[in-house]
Formats: structure tokens, sequence, C-alpha cells
């Protein structure tokens, strides 16, 4: 599968596999891990509402720059992954 067909979230792509979404490039140091922990119904849709995201790093030595955190909406949840990620790696 080629990089061009993943979603991309403010420049980093995204992978979902169920109710786990990896965000993050497989060059960094760091990646985040974002958990779907409840859905709500919106026009038939499953929607996430409450979501877990983790800072995670390839290195285990850099366990120190690790966060965890619950947000609602993925919208909140992306963002925050996204601030963590920039501020881990510069």
């Amino acid at each position: 599968m080629s990089e061009s067909n993943f979603f991309y979230y403010r420049g980093y792509p995204l992978i979902r596999s169920g109710d786990t979404i990896f965000y993050g490039s497989g060059g960094d140091e760091y990646a985040a891990r974002l958990t779907i922990k409840d859905t709500r119904k919106i026009n038939d849709l499953d929607v996430p509402n409450k979501v877990m995201v983790q800072l995670i790093p390839k290195n285990p030595l850099n366990m120190g720059k690790a966060r965890k955190g619950e947000f609602i909406g993925l919208y909140e949840a992306l963002d925050t992954a996204h601030v963590w990620i920039t501020e881990a790696i510069f």
C-alpha cells in the first residue's frame, strides 16, 4: 500500500485497526495510539465519544516523555496527540 492511500491529519498519517488509531510518521521517535473507549450514534453512524490518547516512544529508554490522557471527541483527541508528538520531537 502506498503512503498516499492513508488519511492525514496535520501532516501525519492515520492508521486504524478496529477501535485503535495510530497517528504519527514511521520515521519519528514517537507515535500516538488513540483508543476509542465509547461511541454514540449520530444519524446511524457510530461516532467516537470517549478517546484515550497515549504518546508512545519507539525507544523504551525514552519513557520519560510518555503521556496518557482521556478526551471527549475525536477532534480533541487528535489535536492533543498532534501537540504531544510535536513537543516530543522538536
